[in-house]
C-alpha cells in the first residue's frame, strides 16, 4: 500500500510543478498580450481547480507516507540531516500553500476582468513564489528520497 501511495504522492507532485512550471514559462515568454490573456482566461480556472485538488492529494498521500514510515519519531532523532531536509521541506510547502491560496483568491475574484495594480503585483509575486518554492521542494525531496 505504502508503494502506491508514494507512486501517487510523485505523480501528483509532477502534475503539480510540470503545471506550475508551465504557466509560469508561458506568462513570462509570450510576447503576445492578448493571446497570455486568452491562454489565462481558458486554462487558468480549470487549472485552478485541477491544481487545488493535485495538492490535495500531494498533502493527503504526503501525510499518510509521512507517518507510514515512521518519519514523525525524527524531531531530534539521530539522523539530523533527514530531519533537516524533512522539515524544511515541510515548512516550505506549508509556506507555498499559503501563497497558492492567496494566489487563486486573487486570480479567481479578478477573473474576467483587467487586474488591479494591486492584484497584478499580488498575483505576479505569488506566481514567482510558487515557481522558485517548486524548484526548492523538489530538492528537497531529492534528498529525503536519497537518504532513505
Amino acid at each position: 500500500m505504502t508503494g502506491f501511495v508514494l507512486y501517487i504522492h510523485v505523480l501528483a507532485a509532477a502534475s503539480w510543478v510540470g503545471g506550475a512550471m508551465l504557466l509560469f514559462v508561458l506568462g513570462v515568454f509570450m510576447r503576445d498580450k492578448e493571446a497570455i490573456r486568452t491562454v489565462y482566461h481558458h486554462i487558468g480556472p480549470l487549472y485552478g481547480y485541477f491544481e487545488s485538488v493535485v495538492l490535495l492529494v500531494i498533502l493527503a498521500s504526503g501525510t499518510y507516507l509521512y507517518m507510514a514510515y515512521g518519519l514523525h519519531y525524527l524531531w531530534n532523532g539521530p539522523d539530523v540531516m533527514l530531519s533537516y531536509y524533512l522539515y524544511t521541506k515541510i515548512y516550505l510547502v506549508l509556506f507555498m500553500v499559503f501563497i497558492t491560496v492567496v494566489h487563486m483568491y486573487i486570480s479567481l475574484k479578478a477573473h474576467g476582468r483587467e487586474r488591479t495594480i494591486i492584484e497584478k503585483i499580488i498575483s505576479r509575486g505569488t506566481s514567482l513564489g510558487i515557481f522558485i518554492l517548486n524548484l526548492i521542494v523538489l530538492y528537497f525531496a531529492v534528498q529525503i528520497g536519497t537518504i532513505l
